[in-house]
Formats: structure tokens, sequence, C-alpha cells
């Protein structure tokens, strides 16, 4: 006499949901655009995040930069709202390790200060007493909060990769205790006149014959100048490198 074990098997035989599918689920319920999407996390083309919708994206999670700007882009939206832990349950398993060890980030957005604007020289002060605004974007896991602030892209200076009016996520690379590497963007602060007048921009970090140089990233005419990075210059025109930016966020 053979017993029926199918109800009792019946759960143990559905299939666990693929990443594809919750990935699916969760843009349904915001209601999103794949190419909407993209757009919120930095990207101009659907095509850019489109691999890890499609059943044929081999791992089983996605990795930490793809849910940082997740993160940035769909906690809130959708009935029932969608929740960051649910689009952290879609990480690998570094991106799990790093939230089990991070603390608990605010819940609300990063603060933007002020602009990056290549060409732009303003007073100081300014700078010292801009007021803070806060944005729309999540903090990135990877680094701590107190290290993260948002920067907005004033003109075309940067326009081969973010346009005017455009969102940088910045991190303050010495306070998150990261080193900085070639080719990274970063967010330059260049100071004269005694350090009365100030200009902030953002360049490539490359390496050339032993020397760091700080390439532009614009096809403007205007903004093709190259800085000579020497750290502690005493020169008139002294050069910081402020922040590493990790993420180019573009509003609809």
């Amino acid at each position: 006499m053979h017993s029926d074990k199918r109800g009792s098997n019946n759960t143990m035989d559905q299939p666990e949901t693929s990443l594809r599918d919750k990935l699916q689920d969760l843009k349904e319920r915001s209601g999103l655009s794949l190419r909407a999407i993209a757009r919120e996390m930095g990207y101009s083309q659907a095509s850019s995040i489109q691999r890890y919708f499609s059943a044929d994206y081999p791992e089983t999670g996605l990795p930490a930069n793809f849910i940082s700007k997740l993160l940035a882009v769909l906690p809130g939206k959708g009935e029932p709202a969608i929740t960051r832990s649910e689009i952290l349950a879609l990480a690998d398993g570094s991106v799990a390790e790093i939230q089990k060890k991070a603390p608990d980030l605010p819940n609300s957005g990063v603060p933007i200060f002020g602009e990056v604007a290549a060409g732009l020289w303003m007073e100081a002060a300014l700078f010292e007493n801009e007021n803070a605004l806060e944005s729309t974007i999540s903090y990135d896991i990877r680094f701590p909060a107190q290290a993260q602030y948002v920067v907005r892209v004033r003109g075309e200076s940067l326009n081969r990769i973010a346009g005017n009016g455009d969102l940088l996520l910045c991190v303050d690379y010495l306070a998150a205790g990261i080193e900085l590497k070639e080719n990274d963007l970063v967010l330059v602060e260049r100071s004269r006149d005694e350090g009365m007048t100030i200009e902030r921009t953002a360049k490539r970090l490359i390496n050339l014959n032993g020397q760091s140089e700080l390439m532009p990233e614009s096809d403007d005419p205007r903004f093709q100048e190259t800085i000579v990075y020497r750290e502690g210059d005493a020169d008139h025109t002294e050069v910081k490198i402020k922040a590493k930016i990790v993420m180019v966020f573009k509003p609809l």
C-alpha cells in the first residue's frame, strides 16, 4: 500500500521564484518602464540594464553597484510600496555582507550641497554657507552615510556622462576610508586669490608617466583643460580632490 504524499510535498515541488521574475514584479509594481528605470539609475538607454531583467542572466544575485542604484529609484513606489528590504533580497553575497556590517542608513535622501560647474568661480563663503537640500537619492550601502552628498551639474562641462541638471552622488574618500584609483571620476575644487574664490568641477583621474592628471569629460571646446594634480601644491592655484563620484542620476 502506497501513501499519497502529493499534498504534503506540494509546497516543496513549487519552483523558487527566479531573479528575473522578482525584478519583473518590482518593475511592474513601480509603474515605471524599463527605460524610465534606466534613466533614473543614470543610464541613457534601457539596454544598459536589460541583461539583469533577462532569463539568460546567469547569476543568482545582483551586483553591489546595480543594487545601490536600484535603491535610489524603486523604494516607496507602487502598491504595496516597494521596500529597501525587497531590493536588498536580490543582492549577491557581497552586498548581503556589506548590509550586515553597515549601520542603519537614514531613511531620508542624500543631501544636495550645491553645484558643479567648470569655469564658474565663486566666493569661498558661498560654498561654506550653502544650505543643504534633501534629494530623493538613497544612500549607497557601500559607504558611510556621513561621507555621502549630492551635487547638481550646471552646464556642459561633463556632457559625456552627465548633462545640465543631472545629479552626482559623491563620497568623501577620506571620510569613507577608501583609496582613489586611476580612471575614477572625482569632484575637484580649485582655489585662487589665497582661497577667497573657488571653482568646483569634475574630472577623470588619469596617471601619465608617473604623474596624476585630471582629464575633462566634456565634448564642449570650452572645457578641455587638463589639470596636473600635485597634492599640497603651493602654486597660486591650489587643486584638491574632494570626493569620488560613484553614481550619476538623470531626473525625469
